[in-house]
C-alpha cells in the first residue's frame, strides 16, 4: 500500500514544529512527511545578532533538520511551483530538471524574505539580517573596516570605517546595534591606533520610541542602556537613500558610515505571490483553522499566512512563539481531518517578548513580569538553548557560552575573494564611483543613471567634466587592461546604479569573450586623450560656450503618445536624423533616430500581441537619452558625442527641460571658422615689419 504524502514547505518555527508534530501522531507505514527548505538547517534569528558580533558560532544558531526531523524527508532542492488544483509541486531536482510530487495534505510556512529595495540604494549598499550567510558577512566585514581603520592615516577615513548605522528600531535592529556596538568597542584594545571614542553606532527609527512591542518602562531602559553604552539615536527620522558613502534622512541630515545594516523591510516569498485567493500584506489568508479558502488539503502558518487568533480577535504577529504554536495546531489538525474529526481554531496567548541589548544586558515581558539587565539576559539566553534539537547539542553550547563569558570574542575571519566577484552598487548623485589615482579593481556597467567622467586640470587647479556616460555604457576598463592606477575620476551625475566586475573576472571574460574583448578595445582607443595632439582645438572648445552652438531642435518634438504616422511624416518633411520626445513638463524622456524606425516592424509585432492596433512613440523611442547641459563645456558636449558615436545630442536646463540641440558639423564649423582665423592673424603679424 503506498504512503500517503504531507508536504511541507519552510524549515522555520512553524514548519518545524508541525512536522515533528505530525511524526508523532501518524505511523510511519502509513503517512509520509517531506519537508522542502532550500538550507538544511534551521535558523534561530534572534540570535543571528550574536553570529555578526562573535558573540556565538554558526553552530549556536543553525540545527541540522535531519537531526531536529528523524523519521521526516528532508529535502533542500528549491521549490518552483504550487499548483493546488492538481494537488502537487514542482521543484528543481538534483540535476537541474524540474520534477513534480504529488501530495495529499500541503503545508506552507514558507515565511517571507527581506525586501532592502523600499529605500533607494539600501539593496546595494546595506547589510540584511535573515539567514546565517547574513550574518557571517556582516561579521566579516565589521572586522574588516575595524582593520581598514587601523592603517588608516586619515582621521576623517577611519572615522568613516568606524562608523555603523542600523535602520530600523525593532527586536532586530536593537539586537544588532547593541551586539555591533560591543564587538567594535570590547575589541578595540587590540588596536593601536583605534581607541572607544572614534567609534559610532547609530540606530535610526521613523518612530518616537524603539521596541514599541514592549512596555515603556523596558523600553525606555533599554535606550537608556544603549546610550550609555555609546548608541546614537535617530529617532522619528527615515532613511530615504543609501549611498557608498553613508545614509541621507528625510530630515535633510547626511549619516557618513562605512556600515549600513537594513532591519526593515520583507516581501512575500514568490510562491506565496503567486497563489490564488486572498492576500493581508503579502500573507496567504487563512480560516480560523489555518486551512487555505477553497482547498480542505492545504494549509498556511507562520511569517507567511495571515492567521487569526481567537484568543484576540485579531491577525497573529509574525513572531516565533506564535508560528511555533501554529505548527502544532496546524498539525493536530490535519490528523483530525484524516480522521474525519472537527478541527480547532488556533487559540495562543503570547507569553510576552524578550530582546538583547548587548554587554549582556536584555529587557523581558513574560507572563506580565517585566525583567531588565543581566537576569533577563540569562532568561534569553536560556530559554533559546532549551530550544536546541538535543540534550548533547544543549549542553555543549551552555558551556561554550559560559566560557564567553570569560573569554574575549574572536576576530579572525575569513577574507572572501571579491576579485572575482559581480554586483551591484548604488551612488548618490555627487558620490565619486572612483577617483583619479585609485588603485583598479573593478569594472563598471551603468544600469541607471548617468555618471560623469572628470580629470584634473592642473593649469585650472580645477577639476573638469570630461564626458558624460549613461545606461548600457561601461567604465573603468582602461586601468584594468593597463595594469595601472585610474587615469580620471567618475562621479554620479544623478542616482546612478551599476553592475560591477571584479579584476580577475573582467580579465577572464575580456580574454574568452571576443564581442566583451572587440568592446573594450574600441573603448580604450575611443577614450584616448585624443586632445593631446591638438591643443588648439582644445583651447578653442573651452572657451566656446555651449549655448553658441546650440540651435532649435528641427522639426519640433514627439511625444509619448504620438502616433506613428506623425513620425514618419515629420522625418520626410524635414529630413531629420533625429527627434526628442517630450513629456508635459518638457522634459526629455526618449529619442527617435533612423535607426528607431527600422524597429517598427517589431513593434508591430508585439503590440498586435498587445491587442492594441496603433503603433505609437513610447514603442519605438530609446529611452533614457543621454543629454547635457546647457551649462556644460563645448568640450564635454564634443566628447560625450565621440563616446557614444552621436551626430546630435540634446541640450537642456538644469531642470531637464529641452533647450535645443548641438550638431556636431555646426561645432566642427565653429573650430575650423576659429582655426582660420587664428593662422591668418599670425600670418599677417609675422609680415609686419618694424619701421625705423
Amino acid at each position: 500500500m503506498s504512503k500517503a504524502t504531507i508536504i511541507i514547505l519552510g524549515g522555520g518555527f512553524a514548519g518545524v514544529k508541525c512536522a515533528k508534530t505530525l511524526r508523532k501522531l501518524l505511523p510511519k507505514d502509513q503517512y509520509r512527511i517531506v519537508v522542502f527548505n532550500r538550507e538544511n538547517h534551521m535558523v534561530f534569528h534572534p540570535l543571528l545578532a550574536e553570529v555578526a558580533s562573535a558573540a556565538v558560532q554558526i553552530k549556536h544558531v543553525a540545527a541540522p533538520l535531519r537531526q531536529l526531523l528523524q523519521g521526516v524527508m528532508c529535502r533542500s532542492e528549491e521549490v518552483l511551483n504550487i499548483d493546488l488544483e492538481n494537488n502537487c509541486i514542482e521543484y528543481e531536482a538534483y540535476d537541474s530538471t524540474r520534477k513534480k510530487m504529488q501530495f495529499d495534505h500541503l503545508v506552507i510556512a514558507c515565511g517571507n524574505r527581506a525586501n532592502l529595495a523600499i529605500v533607494p540604494g539600501m539593496d546595494e549598499q546595506a547589510f540584511p539580517l535573515k539567514t546565517v550567510g547574513d550574518a557571517l558577512q556582516l561579521q566579516s566585514h565589521i572586522i574588516d573596516m575595524m582593520e581598514k581603520a587601523e592603517v588608516c592615516d586619515d582621521p576623517k577615513r577611519r572615522e568613516w570605517y568606524l562608523t555603523f548605522t542600523v535602520i530600523g528600531g525593532g527586536f532586530s535592529g536593537v539586537e544588532v546595534a547593541g551586539e555591533i556596538n560591543d564587538l567594535v568597542r570590547k575589541s578595540s584594545r587590540y588596536f593601536e591606533s583605534i581607541n572607544a571614542d572614534m567609534i559610532t553606532v547609530n540606530l535610526v527609527h521613523s518612530q518616537a520610541q524603539i521596541l514599541p512591542e514592549v512596555n515603556a518602562s523596558l523600553r525606555d531602559f533599554a535606550k537608556r542602556e544603549m546610550e550609555k553604552k555609546g548608541v546614537r539615536f535617530y529617532l522619528e527620522r527615515r532613511a530615504m537613500q543609501a549611498s557608498k558613502e553613508g545614509v541621507l534622512l528625510d530630515s535633510g541630515g547626511f549619516i557618513a558610515c562605512g556600515t549600513i545594516v537594513c532591519t526593515i523591510g520583507t516581501t512575500p516569498h514568490p510562491l506565496v505571490a503567486r497563489l490564488p485567493g486572498e492576500h493581508v500584506r503579502g500573507r496567504i489568508t487563512t480560516t480560523a483553522d489555518m486551512n487555505v479558502p477553497g482547498f480542505r488539503n492545504v494549509w498556511a502558518i507562520g511569517d507567511c499566512a495571515a492567521v487569526p487568533n481567537a484568543a484576540s480577535a485579531q491577525l497573529s504577529p509574525p513572531v516565533a512563539q506564535f508560528a511555533e504554536r501554529q505548527g502544532v495546531q496546524c498539525a493536530n489538525n490535519i490528523v483530525n481531518s484524516i480522521h474525519g474529526k472537527p478541527t480547532k481554531p488556533f487559540f495562543h496567548i503570547s507569553q510576552g517578548s524578550l530582546c538583547a541589548i548587548g554587554g549582556h544586558n536584555a529587557v523581558a515581558d513574560v507572563n506580565g513580569m517585566r525583567i531588565s539587565g543581566f537576569p533577563a539576559w540569562f532568561m534569553w539566553r536560556a530559554i533559546y538553548l532549551l530550544k536546541l534539537p538535543s540534550r548533547a547539542q544543549q549542553l555543549k553550547v551552555g558551556i561554550e557560552w559560559a566560557c564567553d563569558l570569560v573569554f574575549p570574542r574572536g576576530l579572525a575571519y575569513v577574507k572572501t575573494d571579491t576579485s572575482r566577484a559581480v554586483s551591484r552598487a548604488f551612488y548618490a548623485a555627487g558620490d565619486y564611483i572612483f577617483k583619479q589615482g585609485d588603485p583598479a579593481t573593478e569594472f563598471y556597467v551603468i544600469e541607471q543613471g548617468d555618471v560623469e567622467v572628470v580629470t584634473w586640470n592642473q593649469d585650472a587647479s580645477a577639476e573638469e567634466i570630461v564626458a558624460v556616460l549613461g545606461p548600457g555604457d561601461f567604465f573603468g576598463e582602461a586601468a584594468l587592461v593597463t595594469s595601472r592606477s585610474r587615469n580620471a575620476s567618475v562621479r554620479a551625475r544623478t542616482n546612478v546604479l551599476v553592475v560591477t566586475m571584479g579584476r580577475s573576472l573582467f580579465t577572464e571574460m575580456s580574454a574568452n569573450l571576443s564581442p566583451l574583448r572587440d568592446a573594450v578595445a574600441k573603448a580604450v582607443k575611443r577614450r584616448r586623450n585624443v586632445w593631446k595632439d591638438l591643443p588648439d582645438v582644445r583651447k578653442i572648445l573651452d572657451m566656446l560656450p555651449l549655448d553658441r552652438v546650440t540651435e532649435i531642435v528641427p522639426g519640433g518634438v514627439l511625444r509619448a503618445d504620438d502616433f506613428l504616422d506623425g513620425i514618419l511624416d515629420l522625418f520626410c518633411q524635414h529630413r531629420l536624423d533625429f527627434c526628442c520626445v517630450v513629456d508635459a513638463s518638457e522634459r526629455v524622456v526618449g529619442v527617435v533616430t533612423r535607426s528607431d524606425l527600422l524597429r517598427t516592424i517589431e513593434a508591430a509585432t508585439t503590440v498586435q500581441l498587445a491587442q492594441d492596433d496603433v503603433i505609437r512613440v513610447h514603442h519605438i523611442m530609446g529611452h533614457d537619452p543621454i543629454v547635457i547641459k546647457i551649462g556644460e563645456s563645448t568640450a564635454v558636449a564634443v566628447n560625450t558625442m565621440r563616446e557614444h558615436g552621436l551626430k546630435n545630442l540634446p541640450v537642456v536646463d538644469d531642470e531637464e527641460r529641452l533647450v535645443g540641440c548641438v550638431r556636431i558639423e555646426t561645432v566642427l564649423a565653429h573650430v575650423v571658422h576659429e582655426l582660420t582665423r587664428h593662422r591668418a592673424i599670425r600670418v599677417t603679424t609675422e609680415h609686419i615689419r618694424p619701421t625705423v
